[in-house]
């Protein structure tokens, strides 16, 4: 399939992969997916890590065709259990992702309100069970990097894809 807009015109498919947490224990879940990232990633994917950000998460929507979301949640299973919703209708079901000062699906549904919905949304969470404050447990910080190294494979695939 050819792209209809001349090639001056066309911007380039960004992914961003954004890391939610605090610098409390099991909290820093997607943080820890975010630092394993780190200079592993291709060009075009982009990762940062957000400390709580709120509503103000809908400001890293901008100009991105794919945004994947890494959060710690708590009461989704032992700790370590990875979480994959690429159906927003789903969020509803699944309470625990949160953006730390509003809930998740409140900062989505203001993100569709307002346009800035990506065109491909995926959450990831990392079940912490009841999380510790004080420290990353073996379990979460495992199944951080096994989400990194999924990531990793799943953006290269997209990015062949889109280039097609």
């Amino acid at each position: 399939m050819r792209n209809p807009l001349p090639e001056d015109q066309r911007r380039p498919s960004l992914i961003r992969i954004i890391g939610l947490g605090s610098p409390f224990g099991d909290d820093r879940a997607g943080w820890h997916v975010i630092r394993s990232l780190e200079d592993r990633v291709a060009a075009g994917v982009d990762a940062v890590a957000l400390d709580r950000p709120g509503a103000a998460l809908v400001n890293w929507f901008a100009d991105v065709d794919n945004v994947i979301l890494v959060d710690a949640v708590a009461g989704e299973g032992p700790p370590g259990r990875i979480i994959e919703i690429d159906d927003l209708a789903t969020l509803q079901l699944a309470g625990s992702f949160s953006s730390h000062q509003l809930d998740l699906a409140a900062t989505l549904k203001l993100a569709q309100t307002l346009g800035t919905l990506p065109r491909k949304l995926t959450l990831y969470g990392i079940a912490v069970g009841q999380p510790d404050l004080e420290t990353l447990r073996d379990s979460v910080a495992t199944a951080a990097e096994r989400l990194a190294v999924q990531l990793i494979h799943q953006t290269k695939a997209e990015q062949a894809a889109i280039s097609g």
